[in-house]
């Protein structure tokens, strides 16, 4: 089979894709670019004078801070530019990762579980087209944002940086975000469905985070074997590395050419990992939409509990690291005496679990919402052409849908608490209580519910619209995230209900914010209701 016939006709294949998805590529470039020029712009206000530098050095060093943002290594003297390449880069490396899973699933399994990649390969179109015009369309955008990347930089002109590390960070960053999308692409080839290659890709890049987290805290120098942690090692504004850069490059590349191999030889449809085989008949219990939906979600419900049991375990792990002053200080023992240092060191852990708790929010946020918008795209499919023909009400799809993503939401949230707190049982000289992790999860959980219900809310009156749940859910992560590290204004938080919820476990619990979240939570959920019942399917 010659080179020129698997691929013929990709340019066809590259002007479609790019024609489809030029909205959400525009929107993907325009939010990135913008967020790190931003963002790099407001750090020359925050950290311009020698002081501030100094004491969010302080911060940045301590383990809390390292497991988040990676090892602090900037050498004296201390700069605005360095303080932001400590602070953003992993940060915006998760972003570039997220972003490249999502349409690297869309335009390879996606597609093919939508049926275009049977209409397209009825046509002379070479069997490998379909997959060079994903990697184009991957190529294209993260180049686009790593040039907007660097000349972001250039024009946010920060105290301390330079051209090299302005190029280094932008290229750096598109290229980890190539690498994995290209890593994505050979999991497209592995699992034989579009949710199961989602599912692989985050746990793929839960691994990574999850022993870049554990290496940066103890061991910085095994960070190297971690492809995840390699972003943390071109030392912007400093040495300047650019291996980790051409290292991405080769991981790319070996990850594109198992994938083109295997996607050439597999069948439409199928996967190294092939899905289970049903039974002949259906269970008596698939009776309703309810237990349908659970038939065909469960897997991905459950590997996101059991994914944030563990990233809960694993941030759990490190809290006797963090918690002890006195191995950072020796002189803090003596100053403060034993009982006085025990509490300190509990006020540490906690202050380090009330950041966490935004993350586990984060992270339970994101099947609940993909459950929720699942409602649109399998009308959209035609599925629900097939149960709407039934004695099925419209209201008892709706609620289907609705419960399962609320129930996700909420067990996903409970199971990484209750990840922190075993590990905690088990690490810690003195462990933190159940009761605390209860008022985290009392304190969170009506602002998660009513981020659900607005996704409920354009399910029903809105489909075309649904995007701005996931829009709303990465600003809560940013401004919560970030927004003490970047002073964010008061007023700024609150644009999302995550950013009304008391800084618990350190503070107590705000009772009146949870009623009046749950009030909202309800009202959104009935106007969602009665714009799905009087919408029509697939508008």
């Amino acid at each position: 089979m010659h080179l020129t016939s698997i691929f013929q006709r990709s340019g066809l294949l590259i002007r479609f894709n790019l024609k489809r998805d030029w909205v959400k590529l525009v929107l993907w470039t325009v939010i990135m670019a913008g967020l790190l020029t931003v963002i790099a712009a407001k750090f020359d206000g925050i950290y311009s004078d020698q002081t501030a530098i100094n004491e969010i050095v302080k911060t940045l060093k301590t383990p809390a801070m390292v497991s988040l943002f990676g090892a602090f290594t900037a050498q004296q003297p201390y700069t605005t530019a360095k303080v932001f390449a400590t602070e953003m880069v992993v940060f915006m490396a998760l972003f570039m990762v997220v972003m490249n899973i999502m349409i690297a699933v869309a335009t390879t399994r996606g597609d093919e579980d939508a049926g275009l990649l049977e209409l397209v390969w009825a046509h002379a179109v070479g069997r490998g087209a379909p997959l060079f015009a994903g990697v184009s369309e991957l190529t294209l955008l993260n180049g686009v944002i790593g040039v907007l990347f660097g000349a972001g930089l250039q024009v946010a002109h920060m105290p301390g940086a330079d051209t090299a590390g302005n190029w280094l960070i932008g290229f750096a960053l598109a290229a980890l975000g190539w690498a994995f999308g290209m890593v994505t692409l050979l999991v497209a080839q592995i699992a034989d469905n579009a949710g199961g290659t989602t599912m692989l890709s985050y746990t793929v890049l839960g691994v990574m985070y999850v022993a870049r987290m554990g290496t940066d805290v103890s061991h910085p120098h095994l960070t190297w074997w971690i492809p995840f942690g390699w972003i943390e090692k071109i030392g912007a504004y400093q040495a300047n590395h650019w291996l980790p850069v051409l290292m991405y490059l080769l991981l790319g590349l070996v990850s594109l050419g198992f994938a083109t191999g295997l996607n050439l030889h597999r069948d439409l449809g199928a996967g190294l990992l092939a899905t289970r085989r049903g039974r002949r008949r259906a269970s008596g219990w698939l009776r309703g939409p309810a237990s349908l939906l659970w038939r065909q979600a469960r897997d991905l419900m459950i590997a996101w509990i059991v994914g944030n049991l563990v990233l809960g375990a694993s941030y759990g792990s490190v809290f006797n690291t963090i918690g002890d002053l006195a191995k950072s200080n020796p002189m803090i023992k003596q100053l403060l005496g034993a009982t006085a240092l025990a509490a300190a060191n509990r006020l540490v852990v906690k202050n380090f679990i009330a950041i966490l708790a935004i993350v586990m929010a984060v992270v339970a946020l994101i099947p609940a919402i993909q459950l929720m918008l699942r409602l649109v795209g399998d009308e959209r499919k035609g599925y629900l052409h097939q149960v709407a023909a039934t004695a099925t009400s419209r209201w008892h799809v709706w609620a289907a849908y609705s419960g399962w993503a609320l129930l996700t939401g909420t067990l996903v949230f409970a199971a990484g608490l209750l990840g922190m707190y075993l590990m905690g049982l088990t690490n810690m000289h003195d462990p933190i209580g159940w009761r605390t992790y209860w008022h985290v999860f009392a304190a969170y959980l009506p602002a998660m519910l009513v981020m659900v219900a607005f996704a409920s809310l354009l399910s029903g009156w809105f489909p075309k619209w649904r995007f701005l749940a996931w829009v709303w859910v990465a600003y809560g992560f940013f401004s919560l995230y970030l927004g003490n590290l970047i002073e964010l204004p008061k007023w700024s938080k609150h644009l999302t209900p995550l950013g009304f919820v008391n800084k618990v476990p350190v503070k107590g619990v705000d009772w009146s914010t949870n009623w009046w979240c749950l009030a909202l939570t309800v009202l959104l959920l009935i106007v969602a209701a009665i714009g799905y019942r009087r919408r029509d399917l697939a508008q």
